[in-house]
């Protein structure tokens, strides 16, 4: 951007919660943005919701149950918090089916050739850019975020071409650069996948800020790499009343141009 950094206002203490301090410090210029990629901007379609599962379920001969959705992400999340501990950051493309296979399971599960055909059905499906949308705020963000002469990035723990979802979703003119972690070989929250993505939008950590879905990868992720702040973003209300998070929560990219300051 050929624009002057623009101040970031500072936010009062009731907008963080769990305490600490205002976010983000008064005077810092802002020169990017990064924002993750699923359920950020691109919305899953129902395939990967409970109903989307039980229906996948039955063509392999399971009998899932929707009704177990809740106790089957808490297990697939605490899978991938066993298979990381492990791993550490580094990508691994094993993770997808580890997390579909630990919902199916949960969700009622079944003999394993079965189980195991079902996932990788459910990892298949979600490596197709047809099997998502656009959130209908995130072009309107962009546009308001380019207007102001930033520079916007994409930055996603994901094996998926990030270039073939800019030109589905017409997004090219409105993103600089777009970086996932099978390219650079490491998941979020390490700080080598940030720092590509600000190499690949030209800004340094201090003049940039970081939006997600993902406390721990998002936001620890953005603040271990040094960035000069990060918002996670709350589409329904789930992290609304934890603890945990000393971070600006916004439930939609609508309000991120006012926080940011943006005209």
């Amino acid at each position: 951007p050929t624009t002057p950094p623009r101040p970031l206002p500072p936010v009062s203490d009731t907008e963080v919660r769990g305490g600490g301090a205002p976010w983000p410090a008064a005077g810092v210029g802002l020169r990017a943005v990064l924002l993750d990629v699923d359920f950020t901007v691109l919305r899953p379609s129902a395939l990967f919701n409970a109903e989307g599962y039980r229906a996948t379920g039955a063509r392999f001969g399971l009998s899932l149950d929707p009704g177990r959705w809740g106790a089957a992400e808490r297990h697939a999340h605490a899978a991938v918090k066993a298979r990381r501990a492990g791993r550490g950051n580094a990508h691994d493309d094993a993770v997808y089916e580890i997390i579909a296979e630990a919902i199916v399971t949960a969700m009622g599960g079944g003999e394993p050739e079965p189980v195991a055909r079902c996932a990788a059905a459910i990892v298949d499906e979600w490596s197709r850019c047809a099997n998502f949308s656009l959130y209908d705020d995130v072009k309107p963000c962009l546009e308001r975020l380019r207007a102001a002469g930033l520079a916007v990035g994409l930055v996603s723990n994901t094996n998926r071409d990030l270039g073939e979802v800019l030109e589905s979703f017409c997004l090219s003119e409105l993103v600089d650069g777009a970086v996932t972690s099978s390219e650079i070989g490491l998941f979020k929250p390490a700080p080598e996948i940030f720092a590509a993505a600000l190499e690949a939008v030209g800004a340094a950590a201090a003049e940039t800020v970081m939006i997600g879905d993902s406390y721990g990868d998002d936001i620890e992720g953005a603040r271990g790499a040094g960035l000069a702040g990060a918002v996670l973003l709350d589409r329904d209300g789930r992290q609304a009343a934890s603890s945990r998070t000393s971070a600006p929560v916004i439930g939609s990219l609508d309000e991120l141009p006012e926080l940011l300051g943006l005209p």
